[in-house]
């Protein structure tokens, strides 16, 4: 028991710093919900598919209660051409969705709560909310296929799956959650989301995921810098820096150019 609950800490704290915290460095940017389609949720409505037991490997084809969301547009030729792509919106806007519809349930309970969401669109997921294993599947298949929403925030969706005593000791899935949240955070800088090096850079910095490094550390700051998406940037750089002597600086910094130009080359 004690064991499982250093795990479980464990895996907060690094959801916490993967996908919180960074408000203070993103150009003030306010929290506004997306604009959420009823087509997400209708994937869910219908006899329940769940298979017993938990296969990850699931995740490499698209779950057909998310596939199922968007039949109108997926049949058009310019939808046609990237069908993964729409499925993994599709599926993230499911995550998100589910998300959103429990914390307006819960709040309304203490009255004045402003709804981010309608009763319409929630009446399924409040009867039946997603599963933390259809969680898993969902935001692991959406950042694979390529939706950089679902990149940013899994490793705060993915680590639900850690409050279930069956998985919360298995190191095969700690391993594989640790592994896709650098992962992902890397590829969504490459497709244009700069704050994702600001995340990379905390972690490698706190190892919370992967061994200290504060060359990493400072070679995601420094991307994140010379990206220039944040007026907090060079403060969020000269932290990254302290403590590093020139030629880890210098290492930092070749290391920040191999990583921009990845960014330039996936454009």
């Amino acid at each position: 028991m004690k064991r499982r609950t250093m795990v479980l800490t464990s895996v907060a704290a690094v959801a916490t710093l993967s996908a919180a915290g960074f408000f203070l460095i993103q150009n003030g940017t306010k929290f506004a919900p997306a604009k959420t389609s009823q087509s997400a949720v209708s994937a869910r409505r219908g006899p329940s598919n769940e298979e017993p037991g938990f296969q990850p490997a699931s995740t490499t084809s698209a779950p057909d209660r998310y596939t199922a969301a968007r039949p109108a547009q997926a049949a058009r030729p310019a939808q046609a051409a990237r069908p993964a792509q729409t499925d993994a919106e599709t599926a993230y806007e499911l995550v998100e969705i589910n998300l959103r519809c429990q914390i307006d349930r819960a709040a309304s309970a203490n009255g004045g709560h402003l709804r981010s969401t309608s009763e319409e669109l929630c009446k399924d997921l409040s009867l039946s909310p997603l599963s933390r294993e259809e969680i898993f599947k969902a935001i692991t298949y959406a950042a694979e296929h390529g939706s950089t929403k679902a990149q940013l925030d899994y490793s705060l969706y993915a680590s639900r799956i850690f409050e279930d005593e069956l998985h919360s000791l298995d190191p095969d899935l700690i391993r594989e959650y640790k592994e896709n949240t650098i992962r992902f955070l890397d590829a969504a800088g490459s497709s244009d989301q700069p704050q994702a090096y600001a995340r990379l850079s905390d972690i490698y910095k706190n190892g919370a995921l992967t061994s200290k490094d504060p060359v990493m550390a400072y070679a995601y700051a420094e991307a994140y810098f010379r990206t220039g998406s944040s007026r907090y940037g060079a403060s969020f750089l000269s932290n990254a820096s302290s403590g590093l002597d020139g030629a880890q600086l210098r290492r930092g910094k070749e290391i920040a150019n191999q990583i921009l130009s990845k960014r330039r080359a996936s454009r």
